[in-house]
């Protein structure tokens, strides 16, 4: 049968945390799910790591690309391999606290919504533990419960990492090739046609710190995204794009300091 949930966790030379990644998805108290691990080429010794849970357990499944793309190309190699009605995200160095896709899948039974999402830690980069030694610092970002299309253009606040999509209301996904806001462009499809999405303002996953070499970090890639979401998927005007990026860049910074 398949599983209800596909976990997509896209990796590059992520040997530091995949381990601690994998085993916090496969900790959930909903464990009726599958992991596609997809590897984008890593030259580290990651491909050992993964697959060494693999032999451990049966709902990890390892998929090597022969090219790096980039995290949205590996997390769209996985999409097209989910076999689950509902479809998540968590990077190889995010951590899920083990009650996140119960309360979460809950939430969408209950409204209907074809996305979900949660707040979230904000961790230090180098944070070495696992999500069940996770003890709370106070630094939380916190979510509205509910987001329209309208509210989500003025700022991306849905985490990659608290994302579930029901695939039976979105129908078939991939995330547009907009490096740098790849994730809020496929939200915004999503809620396109009017829908809204439903949020949990509790934490319910771990968001390790930019680091120097990842792609989250490079701001000026970032805010060239935004704006290319803005003005060619949303094809807003000139001025409304620009007071969206205002609110997005503002948004943005205040998240950075907690």
């Amino acid at each position: 049968m398949n599983p209800q949930v596909t976990v997509v966790m896209p990796v590059f030379n992520g040997a530091r945390t995949v381990r601690q990644s994998i085993v916090s998805v496969l900790d959930q108290t909903c464990s009726d799910l599958e992991l596609l691990v997809v590897d984008d080429s890593s030259t580290d010794h990651t491909t050992q790591i993964v697959e060494s849970l693999v032999a451990r357990d049966s709902r990890v499944r390892l998929i090597r690309r022969d090219s790096g793309g980039g995290p949205a190309a590996a997390r769209n190699t996985g999409i097209a391999q989910a076999r689950g009605r509902y479809l998540a995200f968590c990077d190889a160095d995010d951590l899920w606290l083990p009650t996140k896709l119960d309360r979460q899948l809950e939430l969408a039974r209950s409204t209907d919504a074809p996305l979900i999402y949660c707040g979230y830690h904000r961790i230090a980069a180098d944070y070495a533990g696992s999500a069940a030694q996770f003890v709370p610092e106070g630094r939380v970002v916190h979510v509205p419960t509910a987001l329209t299309r309208a509210g989500l253009r003025r700022r991306n606040v849905i985490g990659n990492l608290t994302a579930v999509l029901d695939l039976r209301r979105t129908g078939p996904v991939s995330m547009p090739d907009v490096p740098g806001a790849e994730d809020w462009a496929l939200w915004l499809c999503i809620l396109a046609g009017g829908a809204t999405a439903a949020g949990i303002d509790e934490p319910l996953a771990l968001y390790r710190a930019a680091q120097p070499e990842s792609h989250s970090s490079d701001r000026p890639r970032a805010l060239l995204a935004v704006w290319r979401v803005l003005r060619q998927q949303e094809q807003l005007s000139v001025p409304v794009a620009a007071f969206h990026l205002v609110t997005a860049s503002v948004a943005a910074l205040c998240k950075n300091r907690i």
